[in-house]
């Protein structure tokens, strides 16, 4: 049976296929839960306007740092 993905569920998957990191859906899902969606979008575009010389790890690397780093600064969904 399907199920309709939530509004939560599309951000999270849209997040992941962008930065070739489906591996860490679940964590994307928890970051667009505690996270607002303009706060995420931006950290996503930063991160995907970067040149890939530029990038040590991966994207999906750089975007979770960044999160961590920068979501406490009033960018929680409460």
């Amino acid at each position: 049976m399907y199920m309709p993905l939530s509004q939560e569920e599309k951000l999270a998957r849209e997040i992941a296929d962008a930065l070739g990191d489906m591996d860490s859906y679940a964590v994307h899902l928890g970051f667009v839960q505690k996270y607002s969606e303009s706060f995420l979008r931006k950290t996503l575009q930063k991160v995907l306007s970067i040149p890939d010389d530029q990038i040590r790890k991966t994207r999906g690397a750089l975007f979770t740092y960044l999160v961590q780093q920068n979501g406490f600064k009033n960018n929680s969904r409460n």
